[in-house]
């Protein structure tokens, strides 16, 4: 069916439904990694693949003061989790911002606070926070304090979701989700006596409602009007046991939970076999007993967050015809579309090509809000290039290497789902972003008449080894370009300068740092005068050095090896070939540094007295000068930036569009913003 034409978004529309706030000491390290474990609780957990709550953490600063305020607006709404422990506590400035922040919370419905008491001592940071019931997490071995906080956070969330009062009392008023425990009678006393168990700790627990069927359902009652009125607002918790699928309830209760979207998550605790499986009790996950009756519920707990947070994510989204659905539709879901000219929007990620042919040939139009943008952006056959790299600042901004990684991915992904060709420069090691990108195109190559291999440009430059294990594993998802040796780089000027090195130290000396430059530079010219290039994409980039720490080791610094910040370089030499940039700032990186320069904002990054510091750059330079090879020095980089503006950077989109695709810290906005600039390429 032909898709309607794509409406400009209001400002409203742009923010994202939800952001969580996880607020901690900079120098607290193990409250650091709770909050990396939070992100990837909310983002990653591969049993709810389409769980994704951004999360966002407290901008750091090298004195590691708080912020001067948590900005709130960011999103519909807010939901703060503060990890209070020792080093937040002793910090006067940290306690003060942590209260400010409780009491812009406490305004607004749009806003909630939840801290986490993370040490005895760490409670009540301030005299403000002196009736507010922290959250008790300490006391507890490391693994169990992370699981008790990430499970009270996920059912805040469906309270906050759901509008229930009491996210801040350590007993909460009103439970967040009623859990419907469907089972058969007939396995209730069959060891290991999984219901039993789940249902132990549902009571114990006091954060949930139980909806036990037997024993909720008064005597004289309509059976079946009971079921679907105790499904109908709850979440369903099914027991498959061996006879489960034969009973006529326990098919009725998730064809119930099915016709009305609710959440629903299996239990796998077949003790031998069964006879015929109940085949629609697939599209929901589905977790092994293994003894342990909190992992089930916990999973269950998510896959409501999936579904609320999905829900508003469509309410957002959807067109006047759409038909939302809570998971990918399948074929009981389906038989209730009686209007085959609707399309079914279900949330991300999208459908694999096989499950999307499968709807197709049933006349049923299914998508996901950025697959449609992606489709309407129609960039079949056009090549973009990315890049894209760590960048070393990115926890000054409020993010970690997880949540850079995660958003280079996404946009990666819906470009694909467009059509383009990706361009990649760089390294095919098992760490690298190729392999990842490989992975990518494997799984969304749907493109009729385009194969797979011609989805992914590789461009290999000199003197970086390529084995011929890894062009074997290539050779199906990805084209490797192999940039040559450039023009006056031989064995004359070193031994260690031959066509197909197997290994080459850039630091082993100036001259060898110049020639790996020279080979960077070679293959970045090579990506931004290639006219099939219609726009490059920039996230991240280090600008200086990384900070690599190792245990029991204290911090080094690991540089770039390019003439320039490799990725600083990639956007001079785009803006010299009028290539268009879509600059991305919310990671740091070079995508905020050239946003800074162009609003005329100094930034020590581009003086060579700081860049000189990087291993043999000041040699490297001299060699340069000795060969009269042009060097173009950073104040003449950010005096062309500034001159060329955004307008000059990417006539593709207007002013505004690009100070919010630097801004934004809605991933699915980047996605939107640049499938929005690319479809207007020719």
């Amino acid at each position: 069916m032909t898709s309607p034409t794509v409406i400009a978004p209001t400002a409203e529309h742009r923010l994202p439904p939800l952001l969580v706030h996880v607020i901690f000491h900079p120098r607290a390290q193990s409250a650091r990694a709770l909050a990396e474990a939070i992100h990837g609780e909310l983002n990653s957990d591969p049993l709810v693949p389409g769980l994704r709550i951004p999360t966002s953490c407290c901008s750091e600063r090298d004195d590691a003061a708080p912020p001067p305020a948590l900005q709130l607006d960011q999103a519909q709404r807010s939901f703060v989790a503060v990890l209070a422990e020792e080093e937040i506590n002793i910090a006067d400035d940290w306690c003060g911002f942590v209260a400010e922040t409780w009491t812009a919370c406490q305004s607004s419905r749009r806003h909630r606070c939840v801290p986490f008491q993370l040490a005895p001592e760490a409670w009540p940071l301030d005299d403000r926070l002196d009736g507010v019931n922290f959250v008790r997490a300490f006391d507890l071995p490391e693994a169990e304090t992370r699981a008790l906080v990430i499970r009270r956070l996920v059912i805040e969330l469906c309270r906050f979701l759901s509008d229930l009062p009491g996210a801040s009392n350590e007993q909460p008023s009103e439970a967040p989700t009623r859990i419907f425990v469907s089972h058969t009678k007939l396995d209730v006393d069959a060891e290991p006596q999984v219901v039993k168990q789940l249902v132990g700790v549902l009571t114990a627990e006091q954060q949930n409602k139980t909806w036990f069927d037997s024993g909720d359902t008064s005597g004289g009652s309509l059976f079946a009007e009971k079921i679907e009125s105790g499904v109908q607002d709850s979440s369903l918790l099914c027991v498959l046991t061996d006879n489960y699928a034969s009973r006529e309830w326990c098919r009725r209760e998730v064809l119930c939970a099915k016709r009305l979207q609710r959440p629903i998550l299996v239990v796998d605790a077949l003790a031998s076999h069964e006879t015929r499986s109940f085949p629609y009790l697939g599209n929901v996950p589905v977790v092994r007993w293994d003894g342990d009756p909190q992992k089930p519920i916990d999973q269950l707990l998510k896959e409501t967050l999936r579904i609320r947070h999905g829900e508003l994510m469509l309410e957002r989204d959807a067109r006047p015809d759409d038909v939302r659905f809570s998971r990918p539709p399948e074929l009981i879901t389906a038989a209730d579309l009686t209007d085959k000219s609707k399309q079914v929007l279900y949330p991300d990620p999208p459908l694999g090509v096989e499950e999307a042919q499968a709807l197709t040939s049933l006349g049923i139009a299914a998508t996901t809000p950025l697959s449609r943008l992606a489709d309407d952006a129609g960039l079949a056959g056009k090549r973009i290039a990315m890049s894209m790299s760590p960048s070393n600042d990115v926890h000054q901004y409020g993010f970690s290497p997880t949540h850079l990684r995660e958003a280079m991915l996404d946009l990666s992904r819906y470009l694909l789902i467009s059509g383009a060709t990706l361009v990649y420069g760089g390294h095919l090691g098992e760490k690298g972003y190729t392999l990842a990108l490989t992975e990518l195109v494997r799984t969304h190559n749907r493109i009729a008449g385009i194969k797979p291999v011609e989805r992914l440009q590789v461009y290999l430059p000199w003197p970086l080894p390529v084995s011929d294990a890894e062009r074997s594993r290539y050779k199906e998802v990805a084209q490797i370009n192999r940039v040559p040796r450039p023009s006056g780089i031989d064995e004359s000027l070193h031994p260690d300068f031959i066509p197909e090195p197997s290994r080459f130290d850039a630091d082993a000396s100036p001259l060898h740092r110049y020639a790996f430059a020279k080979g960077m530079t070679e293959m970045r010219t090579r990506t931004a005068q290639d006219d099939r290039i219609v726009a490059r994409i920039v996230l991240g980039g280090p600008a200086g050095p990384v900070v690599a720490e190792q245990p029991g080791q204290p911090p080094t610094e690991q540089w770039y090896r390019s003439r320039i910040p490799g990725v600083l370089e990639e956007v001079w030499l785009a803006t010299q070939a009028h290539q268009p940039v879509f600059l991305i700032g919310a990671f740091g990186g070079v995508g905020a540094l050239v946003m800074d320069i162009i609003d005329g904002r100094e930034r020590r990054e581009m003086t060579w007295d700081y860049q000189r510091r990087a291993p043999h750059a000041v040699g490297m330079r001299r060699i340069y000068e000795e060969r009269h090879e042009q060097w173009v020095d950073y104040p003449e980089i950010a005096s062309e930036l500034r001159r060329i503006g955004l307008p000059g950077l990417n006539p593709l989109l207007s002013e505004e569009q690009h100070r919010d695709l630097c801004t934004t810290r809605d991933v699915n906005r980047m996605v939107e913003l640049v499938l929005a600039g690319l479809s207007t390429t020719p």
